[in-house]
């Protein structure tokens, strides 16, 4: 009977803990939907599909980030169009579209915020057809 008690309290715990009971906001938030762009291999077209995830540096400034998602996804959008397929295929090309979509965001948030408050940019999924 004690075991059921501990396996009942523990399921409680955990769906509580995962309904925002337990640990606080997140810093952590995914820039939905999925950023679809058409990108150039040469002289053929290609779709390149991105999910990013987007590090807050105070998760507090999150619902910043929600009101501006329109002018950084669009700026993401320019960013990720202009690339070329060869030179992001791999993972030093990779890491450096990172870094210049970290650098975009934090430019279009600074304008719009007054201050870059972005830590980190993920790609959480990177497809290439």
């Amino acid at each position: 009977m004690k075991f059921l008690s501990f396996i009942f309290l523990f399921i409680i715990s955990t769906s509580s803990y995962a309904a925002g009971g337990g640990g606080g906001s997140s810093p952590f938030i995914p820039l939905n939907p999925p950023i679809v762009v058409n990108i150039m291999d040469g002289e053929r077209i290609r779709h390149m599909q991105v999910i990013i995830e987007i590090k807050m540096v105070d998760p507090d400034n999150a619902s910043k980030m929600d009101l501006h998602k329109g002018p950084v996804r669009h700026e993401l959008i320019l960013l990720l169009s202009s690339q070329d397929a060869g030179t992001i295929s791999s993972s030093l090309g990779k890491e450096q579209l990172r870094k210049d979509a970290l650098e975009a965001v934090n430019k279009v948030l600074t304008e719009l915020v007054g201050e870059p408050i972005v830590e980190a940019l993920y790609f959480t999924n990177f497809i290439i057809q």
